[in-house]
């Protein structure tokens, strides 16, 4: 159950403003903006949890040792202890990570009296539309099959929009500034990716099921033509996109970080794989990728913010997997944790005593938090924010 973007956007080749959700035209790129890690959280962490480490891990032993089949408990010897510990990771993901990671953009607007006066928008009144919507497809089987069929689209460039954001917050870690146009092709490759595979939605009746966790969907058959100019327009941009980063090797003599690389890969795959082999990857995408990272970033921005009122600023965020064990990180799992249980458990089992599918209210509400999840990011993560660039930076 997850969804969330953390675009960035904005200037990387000097001190300008910014946006960390893609809407704004300028950001920093001094070095005197930069924190003193190179990573979101340490090596071993981002490899894992930031940059699709883990997807690949687990997806590659299902792929081993299952081919193309669901893993079964119940087989005998290395393959049955197998399934269990996939399916074991599973679980644990699905509560840790991905229902857990709506509710940290919850942590970031309401946490003090200041952000709540500050999105005031976004924590008073966006919510009762979710809720009214959520009402609304209850009463309306229809309403509940457009809003998840229009889940299936945004969600997609939802991810795309977060892999964009961090891959540049670790451009500005390693001084890989982009001139202004060069960033902008940057932005337009990526939504390119987002455009090609949610024409194929719109488009094939084969990416669009007939039913989805209990709802069913719409299809409107969009023509053919407009699938065949997004792929197009995805080709165009990844070679323009490619060749600038070849330019920047050659002519500056800079190399585009791995992490970048990683991310602009993982996130691709997710939307581009097909058959089974996307069912697997969105089993652990949402988990070991998009849930994680999100957590990484907002429990880190947590972290630093603390840390920035006691001015240990740069020790925390040079020493964040620490913290993440400390008192108030550990209040902030127990939070985030909990209320996704609320949300996309408690709910759906209460709601059953009245007749509803749990599967079915669980996938409508996922869709409706996940929409004012995902219009409120947009307004909490603003590099043209000072302190809210130190501390992402830092």
């Amino acid at each position: 159950m997850v969804s969330s973007t953390f675009p960035i956007d904005g200037s990387m080749d000097g001190p300008r403003d910014g946006n960390l959700q893609g809407q704004s035209k300028s950001e920093p790129g001094s070095e005197a903006s930069l924190g003193p890690s190179r990573w979101v959280v340490n090596p071993l962490f981002d490899t894992l949890f930031v940059f699709g480490g883990m997807v690949w891990l687990l997806f590659g032993l299902q792929l081993f040792v299952f081919h193309y089949s669901n893993p079964d408990v119940n087989l005998p010897g290395i393959a049955g202890r197998v399934a269990f510990f996939l399916l074991l990771t599973q679980t644990l993901g699905a509560y840790l990570f991905s229902d857990s990671h709506t509710v940290a953009t919850y942590m970031r607007i309401y946490s003090t009296a200041e952000n709540r006066q500050r999105f005031k928008l976004y924590a008073y009144y966006l919510p009762w539309c979710s809720l009214l919507l959520f009402s609304l497809c209850l009463l309306y089987p229809k309403a509940a099959g457009f809003c998840v069929y229009l889940h299936l689209m945004w969600v997609y460039q939802h991810y795309v929009g977060q892999a964009f954001g961090i891959s540049l917050i670790y451009c500005y870690k390693r001084q890989y500034f982009f001139k202004d146009w060069e960033r902008e092709i940057y932005r337009w490759f990526m939504n390119s990716i987002s455009a090609a595979v949610i024409s194929r939605i719109l488009c094939d009746r084969e990416f669009t099921p007939m039913e989805y966790f209990g709802v069913k969907l719409p299809f409107y058959a969009v023509p053919p033509i407009v699938e065949g100019f997004c792929v197009f327009f995805f080709v165009f941009m990844s070679f323009l996109f490619v060749g600038i980063i070849i330019r920047k090797y050659f002519v500056e003599k800079k190399l585009i970080p791995l992490p970048t690389v990683s991310l602009i890969l993982t996130v691709l795959a997710i939307g581009a794989l097909s058959g089974y082999a996307s069912s697997m990857i969105w089993v652990y995408g949402p988990m070991y990728f998009h849930g994680s990272q999100y957590l990484a970033v907002s429990l880190g921005f947590y972290l630093k913010e603390k840390g920035l009122e006691d001015g240990r600023l740069a020790e925390v965020g040079h020493h964040l997997l620490r913290e993440f064990l400390s008192k108030p990180a550990l209040r902030y799992w127990g939070i985030v944790i909990s209320a996704g249980i609320v949300i996309y458990v408690a709910i759906p089992s209460l709601l059953q005593n009245y007749g509803f599918s749990f599967v079915m209210v669980a996938t409508t509400i996922q869709a409706c938090v996940n929409f004012h999840h995902f219009v409120t990011d947009g307004a909490v993560w603003r590099l043209r924010d000072k302190k809210c660039r130190e501390i992402l930076l830092a």
